[in-house]
């Protein structure tokens, strides 16, 4: 474009001059334009045809041209740019073509692949997992000698104690039948799953039982899909989530009052022995229990036994013997420890009642209501005292320590600005993004730091950041996830 507005005439500067650029091409029409102006009207039709961005074009060609009258006054008409390139171009992207219905499958045994088990491939798929990390952390610590890896196992079936089943429905009503399915990572279509042998023996059980009353359109009209949580106390609850109201509901001209989902779940509830919680929008009734809590007891190793209540949504570690281990290693990991303890990303209070006993006193902060107010439930059900909880960001945190001034939400939950000066220990169970920089650098200030991850890739970028300031002096890799990618992992880290 640039080249062909060249070959018009020798360069002009003083048609550069802004003022004389306004007044010369104001209210000229096409016809109107100075002899040569032609070559730049094309060069520029053709950039608009060829480029997304034809305006930008237009300026650059107006910078370099030795006749910019045109591209100035297409410019100023944007109309006349559309009108040269052959009509307005549409926005809109060609129509994709239709995708293919999906189709449901049926695999021998009832389980798809994605569920499925390898006892015997447990130990070769573990080692992978194994190398992968070592590796990552090698890197990380730029080769420096990494401590002697501590592995805790998985049982090698029946250990998620929870569980989540899209509900599939084929055919039409009244002869509509629905399944719970799973989607395999590689196929859009859907799965039907009889059987979960990853998920606990009481999952398994009531996995029929739940299949045969979502027949009935009481529990399965306009149903999404059937989440299970079980627990080692052999409680359990069944969350089912709906496409219509459950506060009353007319579907294709049939009414779905509110009653007769409660009584149909009742006696779900009373066949399975659980809680049953029915979820639309805006909308959660419980039936079988005065709330949405079961209560779960972990044996940790070192510290005893640990309860819990733990909440329909919140989250929850899907693996209760490894979680037992982790538990346990992070006690190991601090036990003697002289000061206090913070702990960002504490949730529900799994780890903050597990590792409360070796420090004097814990400050814990989490930024879901919800789960501030599990954690304190658990706190006091396990008699801690030691604990304050606040719903605070990593932010307030970082400027909380470095400023010494306190921000309301810690003031509220009872949070003294002494407590600040003996701080020596940060836990952190960050989600899958690992920590972001603002809590990095709270990291770098602590003489201790115990992380533990649920993400490798993640764990090694941040180990990289604290290498400046700290060494790894025990790691360990927690298999909560078997026969997956996955990996549980945790370091722990002191000041050089």
């Amino acid at each position: 474009v640039s080249l062909a507005a060249l070959k018009v005439t020798k360069f002009d500067k003083r048609l550069h001059r802004r003022s004389r650029q306004r007044r010369l091409t104001r209210g000229l029409r096409p016809e109107q334009l100075p002899e040569g102006s032609a070559l730049v009207s094309g060069a520029l039709v053709s950039a608009v045809r060829g480029l997304k961005h034809g305006v930008n074009e237009a300026r650059m060609l107006r910078a370099r041209s030795t006749r910019p009258l045109a591209a100035l006054v297409l410019l100023q008409h944007v109309s006349l740019v559309r009108a040269l390139a052959g009509g307005r171009r549409s926005r809109r992207r060609a129509p994709r073509p239709p995708r293919p219905p999906k189709v449901l499958r049926r695999l021998d045994g009832g389980v798809p692949k994605i569920a499925q088990v390898y006892p015997e491939r447990y130990d070769a798929l573990l080692r992978e997992k194994l190398d992968k990390l070592e590796a990552q952390l090698r890197s990380a610590v730029s080769y420096a000698p990494l401590p002697a890896t501590e592995v805790f196992e998985s049982a090698r079936t029946g250990f998620r104690m929870r569980a989540a089943f899209q509900v599939w429905r084929e055919g039409e009503d009244p002869d509509e039948q629905r399944h719970l399915v799973m989607y395999e990572r590689e196929s859009p279509d859907p799965h039907v799953c009889e059987a979960f042998p990853m998920g606990s023996k009481r999952i398994n059980a009531m996995m029929p039982d739940v299949l045969k009353a979502i027949q009935a359109p009481a529990l399965g009209k306009k149903i999404i899909d059937a989440r299970f949580l079980t627990t080692q106390t052999d409680e359990a609850l069944l969350c089912l989530c709906y496409n219509r109201d459950l506060g009353g509901a007319t579907v294709d001209g049939v009414e779905y009052p509110t009653d007769a989902w409660e009584a149909a779940a009742r006696d779900l509830s009373e066949k399975l022995g659980a809680t049953v919680v029915g979820r639309s929008r805006k909308l959660k009734l419980v039936v079988g229990a005065d709330d949405d809590l079961v209560g779960e007891r972990l044996v940790v190793p070192g510290r005893g036994v640990c309860e819990y209540a733990q909440q329909e949504g919140a989250f929850t570690q899907p693996n209760a013997g490894v979680c037992e281990q982790m538990l346990g290693w992070a006690y190991d990991a601090t036990k003697g420890s002289e000061g206090d303890l913070c702990e960002l990303y504490c949730g529900g209070g799994t780890f903050t009642v597990a590792l409360a006993p070796n420090f004097r006193r814990v400050f814990a902060t989490e930024l879901s209501k919800a789960s501030v107010a599990l954690a304190g439930r658990n706190l006091e059900k396990n008699g801690v005292a030691n604990v304050r909880v606040a719903r605070c960001p990593a932010e307030e945190v970082a400027a909380a320590l470095e400023t010494k001034r306190l921000p309301r939400k810690l003031v509220d939950a009872g949070v003294a600005l002494d407590e600040f000066d003996a701080l020596s220990t940060l836990f952190v169970d960050p989600p899958r993004a690992g920590l972001d920089a603002t809590c990095s650098a709270l990291a770098a200030g602590f003489d201790r730091v115990v992380y533990v991850s649920c993400n490798p890739e993640t764990l090694a970028r941040d180990v990289r950041l604290l290498s400046a300031t700290h060494a790894v002096t025990r790691l360990a890799a927690f298999d909560q996830f078997p026969y997956t990618d996955h990996l549980e992992c945790g370091v722990v880290l002191e000041k050089r």
